[in-house]
């Protein structure tokens, strides 16, 4: 399981270029990441349970750009806020939850690692994007796959209500966040508010919590479906 986080980070940082944080100094793209980090914290305070603080505090999914594509928003303002959570993520995991230093640190070192590559040297990136875009979805694959097999049975209403909980107060944020200050309230939400459900889990697993991992599972599901009602949503318009 750790090296498939290792492995998802990496490949995330080969295709994250370092120029889209400074988008994050217009308020429409700090204003989003700020306000759901805000309205998380203070559920995961709340609610009490390191799991839930994980998964809080977690970045949004690694693959936002992807997931933008298929409900119909915006790629580049979902990929600069999800660079953004990154960046965040790692410093708010250390300090809220000292126990996930060496997961975190390695973690961080694979993604500027990719990072510095790619910067380095663009062409190698580009020859192997098509590998590396493979490799990213297998990792991910294989955590939730990881997760499914140690957690579902231990999915209950309970973690389905605390993984609702966290979507909605972090979607919300972030959403309310961006319109406050004229950005796009739906790529918001996907890229500063919802939390990935794979690094959640790998983290919790890591950590000896593998029963925990039933709220990540749960948000995972949730997610999935919310993506699916938006894009019949935005189709439906069109």
């Amino acid at each position: 399981m750790g090296s498939a986080l290792t492995l998802y980070f990496f490949t995330t940082g080969t295709r994250t270029p370092l120029l889209a944080l400074l988008s994050l100094r217009r308020l429409r793209n700090l204003a989003p990441i700020v306000l759901a980090y805000a309205g998380l914290g203070l559920v995961a305070g709340i609610v009490g349970d390191p799991v839930v603080a994980i998964l809080a505090l977690a970045p949004s999914p690694l693959i936002g750009p992807a997931l933008a594509r298929f409900v119909g928003a915006r790629e580049e303002t979902v990929g600069a806020l999800l660079t953004g959570t990154i960046v965040l993520s790692f410093p708010v995991l250390l300090a809220a939850i000292p126990g996930l230093g060496p997961s975190v640190n390695v973690a961080l070192f694979s993604f500027v690692l990719g990072t510095a590559l790619a910067s380095a040297v663009p062409m190698f990136r580009d020859a192997v994007l098509p590998i590396v875009d493979g490799a990213r979805y297998v990792a991910l694959a294989i955590i939730l796959g990881g997760a499914g097999i140690a957690a579902l049975a231990f999915v209950d209403p309970r973690a389905v209500g605390v993984a609702a909980l966290v979507l909605l107060v972090g979607t919300l944020s972030a959403a309310i966040g961006a319109l406050l200050f004229g950005g796009d309230g739906v790529a918001a939400a996907i890229g500063a508010g919802t939390r990935d459900p794979a690094v959640a889990a790998g983290l919790v697993i890591g950590s000896g919590l593998a029963g925990g991992a039933a709220v990540p599972l749960a948000y995972a599901a949730l997610l999935a479906l919310g993506l699916g009602v938006g894009k019949l949503l935005v189709a439906r318009e069109a």
